[in-house]
């Protein structure tokens, strides 16, 4: 019988709760991390969970307002980002899920805006998927992942 090396790569939950409380905060408790930090030779990988229009305590905000959700969005993930010493520039990939694809157009309008602001170039690659999000009055959600030379932030 072969034997199980059972090292592991270092890894930690992501969180920044003056932004986001943490999902198992939620009333009604939810089973994931804001993201996990993960250590590799000579770099950090952050993937960032799925992340919506919701405040620091948990509750969504903005309901019915694409424009707001999309920018409130934006904003969480750059607070966590930020926790971890990372910033949009380290963003290699991104996935979006709208409740509905005919909010793509002032989703993208926002999302292009806030790419320009923040002086991307390149552009993550990124995929948007039509999907039904956990909670019905949330239209956008965003994934991401970040990768940051090892020794920064966190």
């Amino acid at each position: 019988m072969k034997t199980i090396n059972k090292s592991r790569i270092p890894k930690r939950a992501i969180e920044n709760k003056s932004v986001l409380c943490e999902a198992y905060d939620y009333p009604s408790k939810v089973s994931f991390t804001r993201g996990m930090r993960v250590e590799l030779e000579g770099a950090v990988m952050l993937f960032i969970s799925g992340t919506a229009s919701v405040n620091e305590k948990g509750e969504s905000i903005f309901p019915g307002d694409i424009k707001a959700q999309t920018r409130r969005t934006f904003d969480n993930i750059t607070g966590l980002l930020q926790n971890e010493g990372a910033d949009w520039h380290d963003i290699i990939r991104t996935t979006c899920y709208l409740a509905d694809f005919r909010y793509y157009d002032p989703f993208n309008e926002v999302r292009n805006a806030f790419y320009v602001q923040k002086k991307l170039d390149p552009l993550p690659a990124s995929t948007c998927i039509e999907a039904r999000i956990c909670r019905p009055e949330l239209l956008v959600e965003i994934e991401a992942i970040a990768m940051i030379p090892k020794g920064r932030g966190g």
